[in-house]
C-alpha cells in the first residue's frame, strides 16, 4: 500500500514539476521586464506609442484603430473641465450617491465603484448621502467608476462630450456610447452567437435604450444577470467597446501636458483630474512637476496613457494598447504593470534597456 502512495506521490510530483516547469518558461523567465519582453513576443496584440520632448521614440502600430476601455474616460474629463470652467456646472454640487447608483452593476467594476465611496466616506467628503460633483469625475479618473462615468455621460450630455473628438484633432476616434449599459444588452442575448449577429447599429441602439431607461427607472436593474454574461460573451462586448489610436491618444496627452492648449480654467480641473497619480503617491512628487494618466482594462484588454513632466523639464507621452488577451495573460501583465511604468519613466540606465526593447517592436 505504501509503495502505491509513494508512486502516486512521486507522479503527482513529476506532474507538478512540468506545470510550473512549463509556467515559468513560458511566463516567468524573463531577462529584463517582464511585460516589455511580452509586448516583444506579441507585437500583433499591441500599439506603442513613446515619446520624449516631441520626439517619437517608439511607434508601433499607432494607427491602428484599439478598443479604448476605460482610457476613453479621458475625453469626458476633457468636457467636465470644460463645462466647469464655462460656468455650465459647478463642481462642489451635491450628487445624491443614489443618482449614481442608478447606472451601478455589481462584480462588473472590480470593486472600483465601492472602494470610491469607502474613500468619500473615510475622508467625510460623503455628507448627507451626497458627494460633491468634482468628487464623482475624480472617481471616474482614480478609480475608474463605470456608474460615475454613466452618471457624467448623462449630466454632461453625450453629444457635448463626443463633440470634442473633432476639436481634439481625433479624427480615428470612435464616438462614446454608454458601454456599461450595454452590458444589459449582453446579459439578454446571453450567447456569443447572438451578439456575433447582432448589428452595432441596433446594439448601440438597445444601449440607449437602457442607459435612458435607467435614468429614470431603476427596476431596470433586475433585467440584469450576470451569468448571462460568460467569457465569450465577454469578448465581444471588449471588441465592440470605443476604440481610437495610439498615436492620437499619444497627442492628445501632449496636448494636455503642453499646459498651452486649453485656456488656463479648464486646464485647471484637468490637472485635478487627470494628475491622481501624484496624489495616490506622494513619492511622485519627488521626480514629477506633473504626471496624468489613465488606463483601462478588460478581461481581454489593458492599456494605459500617461504623460509626465520632471523635475528637469523632460517632457514624456506614453500609450499603450493591447487587445486579444489571453485571460491568464492579462492577469499576469497586469500584476507586473506598475514596475514596467516604473521603469519606462525612471530616466535611467533600466529605463533605457526597457526602451530598447520596445524600439525592437516598433514596425
Amino acid at each position: 500500500m505504501w509503495k502505491v502512495v509513494a508512486t502516486g506521490l512521486g507522479i503527482l510530483a513529476l506532474l507538478f514539476s512540468c506545470v510550473f516547469g512549463y509556467f515559468y518558461f513560458k511566463y516567468l523567465r524573463y531577462e529584463t521586464d517582464f511585460v516589455a519582453e511580452y509586448l516583444q513576443k506579441n507585437p500583433q496584440k499591441c500599439a506603442i506609442y513613446y515619446a520624449k520632448n516631441g520626439k517619437v521614440e517608439v511607434a508601433h502600430r499607432v494607427d491602428t484603430l484599439m478598443p479604448l476601455a476605460s482610457t476613453a474616460k479621458v475625453i469626458i474629463a476633457v468636457e467636465f473641465a470644460q463645462q466647469v470652467a464655462s460656468g455650465k456646472i459647478k463642481p462642489e454640487e451635491p450628487i445624491a450617491i443614489g443618482e449614481l447608483a442608478r447606472f451601478y452593476i455589481p462584480e462588473t467594476d472590480g470593486g472600483a465603484h465601492p472602494q470610491w465611496l469607502a474613500e468619500q466616506r473615510k475622508t467625510k467628503k460623503l455628507q448627507n448621502n451626497a458627494v460633491p460633483l468634482l468628487e464623482v469625475a475624480k472617481g471616474m479618473l482614480q478609480y475608474s467608476s463605470n456608474a460615475n462615468t454613466e452618471y457624467l455621460m448623462w449630466k454632461l450630455g453625450l453629444n457635448n462630450i463626443n463633440a470634442n473628438l473633432p476639436k481634439l484633432g481625433l479624427t480615428k476616434h470612435q464616438p462614446l456610447y454608454p458601454f456599461v449599459s450595454a452590458l444589459y444588452v449582453c446579459s439578454d442575448e446571453h450567447s456569443e452567437a447572438a451578439m456575433k449577429n447582432l448589428p452595432m447599429s441596433v446594439y448601440l441602439e438597445r444601449a440607449n435604450k437602457y442607459f435612458e431607461l435607467l435614468k429614470i427607472d431603476t427596476t431596470t436593474k433586475a433585467n440584469f444577470k450576470l451569468a448571462n454574461i460568460p467569457l465569450p460573451v465577454q469578448k465581444v462586448w471588449s471588441n465592440r467597446l470605443p476604440a481610437s489610436t495610439a498615436a492620437e491618444y499619444g497627442s492628445l496627452m501632449q496636448k494636455i501636458d503642453s499646459r498651452t492648449y486649453f485656456d488656463t480654467a479648464t486646464q485647471t480641473v484637468l490637472d485635478d483630474l487627470m494628475e491622481w497619480p501624484m496624489r495616490l503617491n506622494p513619492e511622485n512628487k519627488r521626480y514629477f512637476t506633473h504626471f496624468g494618466a489613465k488606463g483601462g482594462s478588460t478581461a481581454f484588454v489593458l492599456n494605459y496613457a500617461l504623460y509626465a513632466t520632471d523635475k528637469k523639464g523632460n517632457k514624456i507621452e506614453f500609450v499603450l494598447f493591447t487587445n486579444e488577451l489571453k485571460v491568464f495573460d492579462q492577469t499576469l501583465l497586469q500584476a507586473e504593470f506598475q514596475e514596467f511604468l516604473k521603469r519606462i519613466m525612471k530616466n535611467d540606465a533600466d529605463s533605457k534597456e526597457v526602451l530598447d526593447i520596445l524600439k525592437k517592436i516598433q514596425s
